[in-house]
């Protein structure tokens, strides 16, 4: 039996390239695992809790926000979950687009 839900907003599972800039490295990720209004997961990718990120969903016009890495997942499901920490409004309104997008696609919620 799954337990409650803890998570302050729903996710969606986000079909988009994302590239995160941790200091001066740049980081191509296939895509994201999922996506919410407070931040996102990204499969594959590795980076210590507390690590901050820059984050760019690759939309038109692209999606940027800054984010802190708040989970980092185990070596059978590498990941790191990425908190959105500055969102600034324009990008804000994008991200909300990019929501609704998915929601109205059809895409399964996480």
């Amino acid at each position: 039996m799954e337990g409650p839900n803890i998570r302050e907003f729903p996710r969606m599972v986000l079909d988009k390239r994302v590239e995160l800039k941790v200091g001066k490295k740049r980081v191509q990720a296939k895509e994201a695992g999922n996506l919410s209004i407070g931040g996102l997961f990204v499969p594959g990718r590795e980076f210590p809790v507390g690590t901050p990120v820059q984050v760019k969903i690759a939309t038109s016009p692209p999606v940027e926000a800054d984010g802190v890495v708040r989970y980092c997942g185990s070596k059978d499901a590498k990941g790191v979950g990425i908190e959105f920490t500055q969102v600034p409004e324009a990008q804000r309104a994008r991200l909300e687009a990019l929501i609704g997008q998915l929601t109205r696609k059809g895409a399964p919620a996480c």
